[in-house]
This record gives C-alpha cells, sequence and structure tokens, in this order.
C-alpha cells in the first residue's frame, strides 16, 4: 500500500492480489488463509494418499477432493522430475513453501538421467514411494487424454505396480469451463508461470488467472485455428491447458496455513525454437516459451 507505481493485478474475483513494481521487479503478497485451514477427517482405515504435485491449478483442487474425501488419508504431495534439468514452469522453491503451508510432506521421485523407458522409471518410482511411506493411492488432476495415449498414465503406472496401488481421478473427463469454474470459485489465487505461443505471450507471464483472463481465452478459442496452423497439425486451446498449452502455479488459497511472498522479476525467461519446432511433445508448433522469472531469494511464509 501506498508504494510508487501500485496497480491491482488483473484481479476480477474474490480477494485483493496487489503487485509492487519497484525497479522491474514484482512482490506478491496473498491474503492469509489461516481461517481456512481444517485438519482432514477420514476414516480410521482409509488408506494412505500422496497428491502429484506440480503446485498448479490441477493439482490443488485434486488436493481439495481428496482432503474432503474420507475415504482418503492424504499426507503427502509428490513430484516426479527429471534429473539434473530445472523446473522452471514449476518452481521448486514455490513448491516447498506450499507444501509447509499445507503441512504435507513434498516427496521428490527423480527421474534418472538418460532414461528411455518413462514408464518404468514412473513404477519404480512408485513401488518405491509405496515401500518406504505407505502410499498406496497416489491422486492425479489429469482431466483426460494426451497425444497418443489410450489410458492414463498414472492409472497404467499404480496398475503396473500392483500390491493394491491404486490412483485417484477426481477430475478426470470434467468439463474444462465447469473444472475452471470449481477452481476460481474455490477461492484459489493462481498465477501464470508458463506461456506457449501461438495463443500466448510474454505479457501472460506473472497475471493472475481470474475470470479476465478466462474470458480472453474463450475468445482465442473461438476464434479458432488459422488455415496454416491446421495444415501444420496445431491443436485447438485448451481451456485448463490440459495439452501443456500454460502452466500455473497457486500462492494461496483453501487450506493453506500461511500466506506466500515472491519476489518476481518483470521480464519473464524465453525459449525460442524458431525453424525448430517439430520436437517431440511440441503439439502447438510453438516457436516460443515464456517463463516465470524468480528472484535469488526465498520464497517468503508469513503467519
Amino acid at each position: 500500500k501506498n508504494c510508487v507505481d501500485c496497480r491491482q493485478c488483473h484481479i476480477t474475483h474474490h480477494h485483493l492480489v496487489t503487485i509492487h513494481s519497484l525497479k522491474r521487479e514484482y512482490i506478491l503478497t496473498y491474503p492469509d488463509y489461516s481461517t481456512m485451514l481444517t485438519h482432514q477427517q477420514c476414516s480410521p482405515n482409509a488408506p494412505i494418499a500422496a497428491i502429484s504435485w506440480t503446485g498448479g491449478k490441477d493439482c490443488h483442487l485434486t488436493l481439495l477432493y481428496a482432503h474432503r474425501n474420507p475415504n482418503l488419508n492424504v499426507q503427502y504431495l509428490i513430484t516426479f522430475c527429471p534429473a539434473n534439468k530445472p523446473f522452471r514452469a514449476h518452481p521448486i522453491s514455490i513448491m516447498k513453501a506450499q507444501a509447509k503451508s499445507l503441512g504435507l510432506e513434498l516427496i521428490f521421485v527423480t527421474i534418472p538421467e538418460g532414461t528411455t523407458d518413462y514408464m518404468q522409471a514412473y513404477v519404480d518410482g512408485i513401488r518405491g514411494v509405496k515401500e518406504k511411506y505407505g502410499i498406496s493411492v497416489i491422486c492425479t488432476g489429469d482431466m483426460d487424454l494426451v497425444g497418443s495415449m489410450t489410458r492414463n498414465w498414472m492409472e497404467r503406472a499404480c496398475e503396473k505396480v500392483g500390491d493394491g496401488m491404486s490412483v485417484f481421478l477426481p477430475l478426470w473427463k470434467k468439463d474444462p469451463y465447469e473444472s475452471m469454474k470449481e477452481i476460481l470459485d474455490e477461492g484459489f489465487d493462481i498465477i501464470f508461470s508458463c506461456v506457449k505461443s501461438p495463443f500466448f505471450d510474454g505479457s501472460w507471464i506473472n497475471r493472475k488467472l481470474d475470470w479476465e483472463a478466462v474470458d480472453e481465452m474463450k475468445a482465442i478459442i473461438e476464434r479458432g485455428l488459422t488455415e496454416d496452423q491446421i495444415k501444420q497439425g496445431t491443436k485447438p486451446l485448451d481451456l485448463c491447458g490440459e495439452r501443456g498449452e500454460y502452466h500455473t502455479m497457486v500462492i494461496g488459497g483453501p487450506l493453506y496455513d500461511e500466506t506466500l511472498e515472491i519476489d518476481l522479476n518483470c521480464e519473464p525467461l524465453m525459449d525460442a525454437f524458431e525453424n525448430i519446432t517439430k520436437w517431440k511433445g511440441n503439439i502447438h508448433n510453438a516457436e516460443y516459451i515464456w517463463m516465470i522469472s524468480l528472484k535469488d531469494k526465498p520464497v517468503q511464509l508469513n503467519q
């Protein structure tokens, strides 16, 4: 408050979020959710569950579903990450702060460098956390099949682990608009942490995901694809970003015990892939990717 060059950031829903722009830096401070923290009420024999975690909107909604399910005992967050590669779209420092505020242990399962059989790597990782932590349910925010998949990835992995390992998919086949509405109505504070062309540009990074942003994305969907994009095999924008068009990080919301304060650089990171757009996984033929840029300062938790 009362700082130089202070503005509200794309806020049309629920809570006041202020960005202080000083020397081209962002400092995000979110509301106090301590009154929202509640202890999970689960049955005595409920299996130990872990939420597949990236820190984004969908895994948070999945956490809320699992937290409200008396047949699940949510104790862990679990992140599958490649060895020696940065998580630029989902900064690990933010994920660790989220876990601390939520009061849940964050487990990292490392996918070994040089892995070619990713399914087996997931199976080995899940089997390891089952043996070490007693986890028997993985909860994931997947909503639909991606690319050439014919079955849900995590469901297949848990099936291969066997020994009673199962998956909880509360958002599976959920209508994208209804899912987005539920996320916003629950009061989560969300920012865009990674966006890709051709649907987005760098101005979306650090922006709050609210109804204004949803309306803009709906307008992009309604415009449809160009003839060239159709010829190139570009897929339409999914409102929830299920095909990787964008990624998010949640800064506050239900179940958070403390507020998160994050120092962000104004200018996002950018990778350019001009003339080399046909790499595996680039189903939108993106030429540019923009990502959140954090200052070299720990994420703060405030009572």
